[in-house]
């Protein structure tokens, strides 16, 4: 985990976008060390997420990373290097973000020098987090994607217009509570809002995205891949082709994973563009998806159609009366 002193915290409130360059010189300061010490550039790995709250909702920024001890050199070969963040690092990171703030003018160089001088410098990595297995791993994954709160921690009085937060006790305040009036509650979450479309979690190096689709083309780093992953994406070398009735037989029924797959589509337009693409624009009715076309002029010919339809056949929105109903016999 990677945090600054409070000096510095207030510009991520008023710049919401300043994480996401600091998440970028986290990675490069790692894949930095770990070229340095194997003593030749290594294609490393991480996962970066952003959280700007600590207990009762104060403004903290930090970074929890998750970090791939070493990294692959250009023969994909995997070198295990340890990661201890001892004080030379430590200094390297204060340097890294006191240039940071430095080039984009947030500060000037006597702050700069300031901070330098400070025996408690604010600026700490904490390293010691080892994850050996997989409840560990969805543990923390889970943790360092949390909401700010969560039902469970709060009580609200709604006679007072006061609302009670206790913390968890086991934690650093150990059930220790606090009480905000219900404006000053909002404007303490609303302060942790990042902007529409932001990613908080960001994946770099091998993590990424652009990497893991050669993951599958590359065996060095395939075989060490998540066991989920694997049975997902084979081996290209170990696929046998396929005979033309069985691939029929295959796109035919597709499997659980690709439903999962259209699903996940939907959701995420629904998320993003706050338009759920199964529901009729017209009638609110449930549609569902009846055929992919991908043709560039089979697309032509059908807009074409369509747009001649709405020239000829304009809607004539007009008043009628009710439908007249037969009434049935008792």
């Amino acid at each position: 985990m990677f945090t600054i002193p409070k000096i510095l915290r207030p510009y991520f409130k008023s710049d919401k976008r300043l994480f996401g360059e600091v998440s970028k010189l986290i990675f490069s300061l790692l894949s930095e060390f770990f070229s340095l010490v194997a003593g030749q550039e290594l294609l490393c790995a991480c996962v970066v997420s952003y959280q700007s709250f600590g207990e009762f909702a104060r403004f903290h920024p930090h970074w929890h990373v998750l970090v791939l001890e070493g990294g692959f050199t250009k023969y994909d070969r995997f070198v295990y290097l340890p990661i201890g963040a001892d004080e030379g690092m430590l200094k390297v990171w204060q340097a890294t973000i006191l240039s940071l703030f430095l080039h984009k003018k947030l500060i000037d160089q006597a702050r700069v020098n300031m901070l330098k001088d400070w025996k408690h410098s604010g600026f700490s990595i904490e390293s010691e987090t080892r994850l050996f297995s997989k409840a560990d791993r969805e543990a923390l994954g889970q943790y360092v994607v949390r909401g700010a709160t969560c039902a469970e921690k709060i009580q609200y009085d709604p006679a007072s217009d006061t609302v009670f937060w206790t913390a968890a006790p086991k934690g650093f305040y150990k059930g220790k509570t606090e009480t905000f009036k219900g404006f000053e509650f909002v404007d303490q979450l609303v302060a942790h809002l990042p902007p529409r479309r932001v990613q908080l979690v960001r994946r770099y190096g091998v993590y990424a995205g652009k990497v893991r689709k050669q993951w599958q083309e590359r065996p060095s780093i395939n075989r060490l891949a998540p066991e989920g992953w694997q049975k997902r994406h084979p081996d290209k070398s170990l696929i046998v082709q396929k005979s033309p009735q069985e691939s029929e037989e295959t796109d035919q029924a597709p499997d659980a994973w690709s439903k999962l797959r259209r699903q996940s589509w939907a959701r995420l337009l629904q998320k993003v563009y706050e338009v759920d693409p199964f529901v009729c624009p017209k009638c609110q009715g449930s549609m569902s998806v009846v055929a992919i076309i991908e043709d560039p002029k089979e697309l032509a010919k059908i807009i074409t159609w369509a747009k001649q339809q709405e020239r000829e056949h304009p809607v004539a929105v007009c008043a009628r009366s009710p439908p007249e109903l037969a009434l049935a016999p008792v």
